[in-house]
């Protein structure tokens, strides 16, 4: 959750050729991307194309003069099924009752046979990014209508794309004390430009999200419906359950997070758990261990050698260590930062320099990510604001690289935005019938937080899938995703039985360090 989950090295070369020297520019007609993103890069064109045509949804102007709750539709198309496209007047805020209207957009997918099943409400990952457009599989679509409710902060009229957050995130060795009080100082500067804007922060929470998917039900005229949400989604889904109990029907949550954790909450000693995790696969691995008899070892090693460039390319560790605790999230993407640490421990660095520079033009792309918004909904989620988070384990990998980045730059003035109330911070019992679906190698949800909802699902069950990591159990066995959607919303049942169990390939189809050589191959001397 909480980043680019699946799109840390896609196709960039604009703002890539800012990050390398004049001499290097010419050679940005290479394509900077690997494989394992080549499907996520034809969906954003899908995206660009679609963003590039007259918009499907009606003109705001429609709602001048309206009050909260009043919305327009516009009849079209998406995916070739036909749709509503909608906009809807909210508060900005709802607990403040001068709160201005602001407009949340939203689209009806219709059942493309009858519609005889609840509707299904869409919760994407985030927070930082839209909730209009992702295409289902066709299981969601056959005898239910679908609905994605836009996420305030980024999909409505109030964008929190906050550019100077993500340039202030490129600063050398940005985990080092003084550029955790540099990014505090920006963001507590563009926290105070936001307030300037007349921009109400306190409504740009989790709780007012669960609020607008109500108001859209409530408008649509649906009596109770289905939830699916996936990452930090799965927070909202949460919520929403405990807010609308008697809305709610079935509740199928996929690589979903724990509550009370926050969103990047994993403490150093769990990273490292986790890392001991992979470790374990690693060593049962012939192939793998001739590579190195121990990754984390290797890993270790390579932190102690780390050169300070590689052909005029800045490998910064800091950077190095916050995009391999995301490049974790999948197993794919694991055993290719895996294969660029054996390569740097026997003296080529090229993939990690790689890394180190896609981590750059990553954080300052804000087509994807909205920082505004994401740093709102970490901290209004319940992070306590009063404390440090600078603790580390002695012999500690590469400790809660996310956390300590985040948790203590948001922390201590950086970001004072209100919190949502205690009751939608904590566990509490949820009675709607709930799935959750989560790896076992999920860096992003680690199954031992998740564990931890077992006693408040009074009417639910969890079912961690081995060898997966955050959204493997959706895109690598999509027979086996599907089964388990249409088992669960039509009748209520948890059928896993189509997932095969699959062993870890430690052997990338292409590596960091042949995309590196490939990207850079006038330079290499």
């Amino acid at each position: 959750m909480c980043w680019p989950e699946r799109d840390i090295f896609k196709t960039a070369r604009q703002r890539l050729a800012l990050a390398v020297s004049n001499k290097q520019k010419k050679i940005m007609e290479h394509t900077y991307c690997i494989n394992i993103f080549k499907a996520l890069l034809i969906m954003l064109l899908s995206i660009s194309r679609l963003y590039a045509q007259d918009s499907p949804f009606p003109d705001k102007s429609e709602l001048e003069g309206k009050n909260s709750g009043d919305f327009v539709i516009k009849s079209g198309t998406i995916y070739k099924n036909k749709a509503d496209f909608g906009l809807i007047l909210v508060p900005e805020s709802r607990s403040n009752p001068q709160s201005r209207p602001i407009t949340i957009p939203f689209i009806r997918h219709y059942a493309r046979n009858d519609s005889i099943e609840k509707p299904i409400f869409l919760l994407g990952g985030g927070p930082g990014k839209s909730n209009l457009w992702t295409e289902m599989p066709e299981v969601f679509y056959t005898h239910n209508d679908v609905i994605n409710v836009g996420y305030r902060g980024v999909d409505g009229d109030i964008k929190l794309k906050c550019k100077g957050i993500g340039e202030a995130m490129t600063i050398n060795n940005p985990l080092s004390p003084a550029s955790l009080i540099t990014m505090r100082k920006t963001l507590r500067g563009t926290y105070d430009s936001l307030l300037q804007e007349s921009i109400d922060l306190n409504g740009y929470n989790m709780l007012e999200v669960v609020d607008d998917i109500e108001a859209v039900r409530n408008a649509l005229g649906y009596e109770d419906f289905n939830l699916f949400s996936t990452s930090y989604g799965t927070q909202v889904a949460y919520i929403a359950c405990l807010r609308y109990p008697q809305y709610i029907h079935r509740n199928l949550m996929i690589g979903a997070s724990n509550r009370e954790r926050l969103l990047l909450g994993w403490e150093p000693e769990m990273v490292d758990k986790m890392l001991n995790n992979y470790n374990t696969l690693w060593k049962s691995d012939s192939e793998a261990v001739l590579k190195s008899p121990d990754i984390l070892i290797t890993i270790k090693k390579v932190f102690q050698t780390l050169p300070i460039e590689w052909q005029n390319i800045r490998i910064d560790p800091d950077k190095l260590k916050l995009a391999s605790f995301y490049l974790l999230y999948e197993t794919e993407t694991a055993a290719a930062l895996f294969d660029a640490y054996v390569a740097a421990e026997k003296g080529d660095y090229s993939g990690l320099a790689l890394i180190s520079l896609g981590y750059d033009e990553t954080v300052i792309d804000t087509s994807r990510q909205y920082w505004g918004d994401f740093i709102n909904k970490v901290v209004s989620g319940g992070l306590d604001t009063t404390k440090s988070y600078d603790s580390e384990p002695t012999g500690s990998i590469f400790g809660s690289p996310s956390r300590k980045f985040w948790w203590n730059s948001t922390s201590l003035g950086g970001w004072p935005v209100n919190q949502i109330p205690t009751e939608f911070r904590q566990l509490d019992t949820i009675k709607a019938k709930t799935l959750i679906i989560n790896g076992e190698l999920d860096f992003s949800s680690p199954p031992d937080y998740i564990m931890e909802l077992n006693p408040y699902l009074s009417n639910g069950k969890i079912v961690i899938i081995p060898s997966m990591g955050h959204m493997e159990v959706v895109y690598n066995q999509r027979e086996g995703f599907e089964h388990l959607v249409d088992k669960f919303y039509r009748n209520g049942i948890v059928d896993t039985s189509k997932y095969i169990p699959k062993k870890i390939d430690f052997t990338p189809a292409e590596t960091f360090q042949d995309e590196a050589k490939r990207l850079f191959q006038n330079e290499i001397k």
